[in-house]
């Protein structure tokens, strides 16, 4: 059951058009014949960034906890706050993906900013993070995409009951921490 739980949970971020994996990318990052396919490993996102270092980050910037994570496909990594069976109260995804240069690597990250213009979804530049990243709030999450080299991809955070707005600075810290173990 837990498992079906965790997919519904990825299941509702992927619909909601946050996910580096999500149709633009079949044709933003796909490689063609003048495109280099993506690198060959994964990154081990739950390693990167273990569940105490989350939840410490989520902590200090006022964005409840988190007490789970599970690694998912391609590298990304799932974190819940379930505070009784059944309720998630946090939901957090990283997800990055190498991909072989970082010129495709913005080609990508700008594609998903396009997507998310076409959809009328307001984007926020954030200066000084990664070589760049922007913030952007769906259906109750915030989230962050960015690029750090040939890295791109984002960090979504969902707290019951609060409003996105109030959790750019915990998406903001977290992005910060990852661009830093990436360098």
């Amino acid at each position: 059951m837990r498992h079906f739980q965790v997919a519904l949970v990825l299941g509702g971020l992927l619909l909601a058009g946050c996910s580096s994996h999500d149709p633009a990318d079949a044709t933003a990052g796909a490689p063609g014949p003048d495109t280099p396919a993506v690198a060959d490993q994964p990154l081990a996102l739950c390693q990167l960034m273990p569940v105490a270092d989350v939840a410490g980050i989520l902590e200090a910037n006022g964005a409840d906890t988190v007490t789970t994570q599970t690694p998912g496909a391609g590298g990304m990594c799932s974190y819940l706050h379930q505070p009784q069976p059944g309720d998630y109260r946090t939901r957090l995804l990283i997800d990055l993906t190498r991909m072989a240069s970082p010129e495709q690597a913005q080609q990508a990250l700008a594609a998903h900013r396009q997507d998310f213009t076409d959809r009328g979804i307001a984007v926020t530049p954030v200066p000084g993070l990664g070589e760049e990243a922007f913030l952007a709030e769906t259906e109750g999450a915030a989230g962050l995409k960015l690029r750090v080299g040939a890295y791109q991809g984002q960090i979504n955070l969902r707290v019951e009951d609060r409003e996105p707005a109030s959790l750019r600075p915990a998406v903001l810290a977290l992005g910060r921490q990852v661009a830093a173990r990436l360098h």
